[in-house]
């Protein structure tokens, strides 16, 4: 099909190893119905994560309409890297295994056609929506954030989730935290919210612009995506038997009324502490100490139909 100049244009960007390696499928799938409907739509699949990374940042010098990151939350984070760093808009067709920042902007999971043609209506029409982004600086790296930050047990559980290969999403993730249940120790901290100094010792600590992560758990239930604030979930340190007990109230989001959770908001966060890893949409980032700071509508996306 030969498209007008003036058609839209946007560049997928898929993950061929998220969702069992059947995101390039997916993409495909997407850009021929964005075609159909008389939209320019180019797929790249970079192979690495470097060249996924450099795949980004070339598509957002090309200045399309919008970047499309195919994947999961991993593929989410690297294409968001150049898309903040070049206010070039953004979309998202869920393709991985937990797809927690389509689920956190309640967008269709399992419907790509459905999804592809909600991202083509708000092309057709130049219809967007602006969501908050976190900037991080860690040691002298910056890096964007569009859900959960965290650290402590949960960040632990993620080193050796990465580590698994048998199983994918939730599953992957419950058998890690079993593993490190029997060795986990706890840290000291000292989170800074908005100026506000608070040590102790801590679980875990979670910092979120969306609400879930892990394959759908609701780890910081009341964050919006649009409201200026950063969510902080602090649980303090407590028996092995209480996080198995507490484990599955974070898919409901109910965990936050167990007397060892402490709920915060702020704008500015500064988590100090030695040992913990910090992980960001899935991805490490690197040891703490980190400063998170939310961009108030950092990012614009694509006012995508098709969710829910």
């Amino acid at each position: 099909m030969t498209l007008p100049a003036t058609a839209p244009r946007l560049v997928l960007l898929a993950n061929p190893h998220s969702g069992g390696g059947k995101a390039r499928a997916i993409a495909e799938r997407a850009a021929a119905v964005l075609t159909g409907m008389g939209i320019g739509a180019e797929v790249l699949a970079p192979s690495t994560i470097e060249a996924m990374r450099e795949g980004a940042a070339s598509a957002c010098a090309s200045h399309p309409m919008a970047v499309i990151a195919c994947g999961g939350d991993g593929t989410v984070h690297q294409v968001l890297q150049a898309a903040a760093a070049s206010s070039t808009p953004m979309a998202i067709i869920p393709a991985g295994t937990g797809n927690d920042i389509a689920r956190s902007l309640g967008i269709a999971r399992k419907d790509v056609e459905l999804v592809a043609g909600g991202i083509g209506e708000a092309a057709l029409a130049g219809s967007f929506r602006t969501i908050d982004l976190t900037h991080i600086r860690q040691g002298g790296r910056e890096a964007w954030s569009m859900g959960v930050m965290s650290t402590g047990f949960d960040s632990a559980v993620n080193e050796r989730a990465d580590r698994g290969q048998r199983f994918n999403g939730t599953t992957r993730y419950v058998l890690a935290m079993l593993a490190e249940l029997r060795i986990f120790r706890t840290h000291e901290y000292v989170l800074t919210i908005d100026g506000l100094r608070i040590e102790g010792a801590a679980t875990l600590i979670a910092i979120g612009n969306g609400s879930n992560y892990g394959g759908g758990m609701r780890i910081c239930p009341a964050a919006i995506m649009d409201d200026g604030l950063l969510d902080v979930t602090w649980v303090d340190r407590v028996p092995r038997r209480t996080i198995l007990r507490v484990f599955p109230r974070i898919f409901s989001g109910t965990h936050v009324r167990h007397p060892a959770v402490r709920v915060y908001q702020g704008r500015s966060i500064v988590v100090e502490s030695v040992g913990p890893i910090l992980y960001a949409d899935g991805e490490r980032i690197g040891e703490l100490p980190v400063e998170a700071t939310v961009i108030e509508g950092g990012l614009r996306m694509l006012a995508q139909a098709g969710r829910g």
